[in-house]
């Protein structure tokens, strides 16, 4: 269980923005019930747990967000080849 993990700026806010908590984070991180590749940034997994996917690069937290929820797309995304191939085009 690494107990040192470094938080991005965009992280953080994530997490104040989104009202994440402490135990859910680190739940996440340390304990998550799967983990998967990140396949648009290669080094990247996907922890989730407690409800939320925490994306790391290493022991560098990059994002995180809720669990198993399709968003609908930005309009920063609209001319994103990867975002619009992705499953939320689709809902």
């Amino acid at each position: 269980m690494n107990t040192n993990w470094k938080f991005s700026d965009h992280a953080i806010r994530q997490a104040r923005t989104k009202g994440f908590t402490a135990d859910q984070i680190l739940g996440a991180l340390n304990n998550p019930y799967k983990i998967t590749d990140v396949t648009r940034y290669p080094g990247q997994k996907r922890h989730c747990g407690s409800g939320i996917a925490v994306v790391v690069d290493g022991d560098r937290v990059i994002t995180m967000y809720l669990d198993g929820v399709v968003t609908a797309l930005r309009p920063d995304q609209m001319s994103d080849p990867a975002a619009l191939n992705s499953r939320r085009l689709g809902r």
